[in-house]
């Protein structure tokens, strides 16, 4: 009997540590990013959402994974695909901006990012020439200027 509660105990220790957790974010932009997985028919791997306040604006930056919009509506959401795209959501005084997308598989692969003046600096790398889909080498900053109306990305 000891022997099966322990395994029953770790079963639950194990489930319940790879039940994933995403960082916290403020409840409206934490609604739009669950509302657009949704519609987007996809996971989130939250693990690498990233969430940003600077006094009145919050900039959250997640990766919708296998998402299958615009596929068999009996395809389990999530594993219509191995791609994963990076999106964007803000909230400015309280109201909810974006989605945008901002990288993603083949694209930029984020690592940073920086508010001022309303605009979102991302830095991170992209793919070079001669790079596999796994392994980005160039570094590549994207800017996106945001108002309450929402985000454009700002070309050099």
């Amino acid at each position: 009997m000891r022997i099966i509660a322990t395994i029953f105990a770790l079963l639950l220790f194990s489930f319940h540590a790879a039940a994933e957790e995403c960082p916290p974010t403020p409840e409206g932009v934490k609604r739009a990013i669950e509302n657009h997985i949704k519609k987007l028919r996809a996971d989130e791997y939250c693990k690498a959402r990233t969430v940003k306040t600077e006094g009145n604006v919050t900039i959250a930056i997640y990766t919708a994974e296998g998402a299958c919009e615009g596929f068999s509506k009996k395809a389990k959401a999530g594993t219509c695909s191995s791609n994963w795209v990076r999106y964007m959501v803000g909230s400015i005084n309280g109201k909810v901006i974006g989605p945008i997308k901002v990288g993603g598989k083949g694209d930029l692969t984020d690592s940073g990012m920086n508010i001022t003046d309303s605009t979102v600096e991302l830095t991170g790398l992209t793919l070079g020439p001669s790079d596999p889909l796994c392994c980005p080498s160039v570094p590549k900053t994207k800017n996106f200027k945001f108002s309450q109306s929402g985000f454009s990305e700002s070309k050099p």
